[in-house]
């Protein structure tokens, strides 16, 4: 059973597949020169965590490392957490 995230996603987004594990990732918009807007969800991959970022301007999100976004953009990164992370008792 994999792991996964489940931190919701705004009604009406459909959210594109993550990068297969044997995939190298796709150039982010960090990369480009792309100012993030948004973090609109997040998922686990074999241990990693990547957030789907939408950009300014631009209409495609792209999954992101959680490890390059903290880094780039990390108010943002700390905004999504705070609204989307839930509490379960175990």
């Amino acid at each position: 059973m994999s792991e996964e995230i489940n931190l919701g996603v705004a009604k009406g987004i459909s959210v594109p597949e993550l990068p297969s594990s044997d995939m190298k990732c796709r150039t982010n918009g960090f990369r480009l020169g792309l100012e993030p807007e948004m973090i609109m969800h997040s998922k686990l991959l074999d241990g990693r965590n990547y957030l789907l970022i939408k950009w300014k301007n631009v209409d495609d999100p792209t999954y992101v490392k959680a490890s390059v976004a903290n880094k780039k953009c990390p108010s943002l990164v700390i905004d999504f957490y705070q609204k989307h992370l839930t509490w379960s008792n175990l």
